[in-house]
């Protein structure tokens, strides 16, 4: 008997069933993308709580890129051995000085962003993008973990300045700009940067002389061998309550708790300017969120106590703290600020 096929379905019903099969498949993919994501999710808010639990499991390294004994070493070993009690392992301060703290922050850079590795770190991680071309490391290496301290740099006249007043250097400068010239404790330095910006903001004219660090600096500039110099406020506070110098100005818009009787530009109706530096912490670019929150918080914790406090402001710091967000931020602008008067004022290192 022949065979006769079955008669071909009508067309809308094809087409029915078409979709009804894409429909079903478009379900199964969704439901497969949303049990994926499910699992990723719960995967990840578990592990997040795991890490900074299990954080640390040996001992954490604070790299400072400055020789033993100055304010960065000195801030670093302060905080050590609380943190180290806290955490449970050894935190040690290692000193890696050299190549205007390239050494350092290329090191920090280049190791594992797993929490063990630190940077303290003071303005030369937003300085030196600007001031080296073959740099091997970017400030964009690094998230910040604490923003620890402030300080401010200052103005200040030796006996052989012409003025000490602010308005009278402003008024003068520009006829004898020699007469004006100013040291600081290095080309590129903040000192120097800062002296940049303040000139061109207000139009004083100064021509720098740049030392080799503050030590030769506040002798000659206490000695009556330069009239003027721009320092951080620590490095030249005993000569001005000595009265061997004169504090001109704070180069910020804030007078400094330090010293609240030297004014700041804010006094001269200038704004928004901080020509100040800073003390940080950073990691690793990477390092995982949840242990560097761990750290903010325990190093914010150690800086609020008594002795704490009191032994870095008699160092003449003071105390910021803030999220570890907010210091990668700042850090990130510093960069940008610094580098456009490095670029602006043609400053090369020597």
């Amino acid at each position: 008997m022949p065979r006769h096929p079955w008669p071909a379905p009508p067309e809308g019903l094809r087409v029915a069933t078409r979709n009804h099969r894409r429909a079903t498949m478009r379900e199964q993919i969704m439901r497969t993308i949303a049990l994926v994501v499910a699992v990723v999710t719960a995967a990840a808010l578990g592990v997040a709580p795991a890490v900074a639990q299990d954080y640390p499991a040996k001992p954490v390294r604070i790299i400072v890129p400055y020789p033993g004994g100055g304010g960065t070493d000195t801030v670093a070993r302060l905080i050590s051995p609380r943190l180290s009690e806290v955490l449970g392992q050894p935190v040690v301060v290692e000193n890696r000085p050299g190549a205007s703290t390239n050494i350092a922050s290329d090191f920090v850079a280049k190791s594992a962003p797993d929490g063990y590795t630190l940077l303290l770190q003071a303005p030369n991680l937003a300085t030196n993008e600007a001031m080296f071309a073959r740099l091997s490391w970017s400030p964009r290496d690094f998230t910040g973990v604490i923003h620890l301290v402030r300080y401010s740099n200052v103005l200040v006249a030796g006996p052989g300045a012409k003025s000490a007043e602010f308005k009278e250097m402003l008024a003068r400068s520009k006829a004898d700009p020699k007469a004006f010239s100013y040291g600081t404790p290095g080309v590129g330095s903040l000192s120097h940067l800062s002296t940049e910006l303040l000139k061109s903001r207000t139009g004083l004219v100064m021509e720098h002389v740049g030392y080799k660090g503050s030590a030769p600096l506040v002798t000659d500039l206490a000695g009556g061998h330069l009239p003027y110099a721009t320092d951080n406020l620590n490095s030249q506070l005993n000569n001005i309550r000595a009265g061997k110098v004169k504090a001109v100005i704070v180069l910020s818009s804030q007078r400094d708790p330090a010293a609240p009787q030297v004014p700041s530009l804010g006094d001269f109706g200038i704004r928004d300017f901080e020509g100040g530096g800073w003390y940080g912490i950073v990691a690793p670019a990477g390092t995982p969120a949840p242990i560097v929150a761990r750290l903010n918080t325990e190093i914010a914790r150690i800086l609020q106590m008594p002795d704490v406090r009191n032994r870095i402001a008699s160092m003449g710091l003071e105390i910021v703290g803030g999220s570890a967000e907010d210091f990668t931020r700042h850090f990130l602008a510093e960069a940008k600020k610094w580098g456009d008067v490095i670029r602006a004022a043609g400053i090369k290192p020597e």
